[in-house]
């Protein structure tokens, strides 16, 4: 048994998706609905990936299960990469009235909160001798 707890990861997605539906309502209130949309989506393609793979990445814990950490966060990090790649391709492709500048800043914006919020989770054990 291991004193180790999984990292609350739980509260990085949900700032990268409320950064993300605030910062697309703001574009919108600001600009018109190319950019709030545009911001949006770029948040989203940052956010959703993100989120996959944190709930891949933190799946398993501790020395026993190393060879399964290992392969959840190689998992994760292509799974994320791929799905990056595929909702840009989608965007770019599909989505009619795309303002370029605001998905990228949407993403960009949404990926540094991820960072950032990254930076205040608790990865101390929890004391317990179990």
């Amino acid at each position: 048994m291991t004193n180790l707890r999984p990292p609350s990861v739980y509260k990085v997605i949900v700032a990268q998706i409320t950064w993300t539906a605030s910062f697309s309502l703001v574009c919108l209130m600001i600009f018109e609905a190319a950019v709030g949309y545009s911001a949006l989506l770029g948040g989203l393609i940052s956010a959703v990936p993100n989120s996959y793979f944190a709930l891949q990445a933190f799946k398993f814990q501790g020395a026993q299960n190393a060879d399964k950490v290992v392969k959840s966060f190689i998992r994760g990090e292509l799974g994320k990469i791929v799905f990056t790649g595929v909702l840009f391709a989608l965007s770019f492709t599909l989505v009619t009235g795309l303002n370029e500048f605001a998905l990228i800043a949407g993403f960009i914006a949404t990926h540094f909160v991820g960072v950032v919020m990254s930076g205040f989770i608790n990865y101390k054990p929890t004391g317990k001798n179990t």
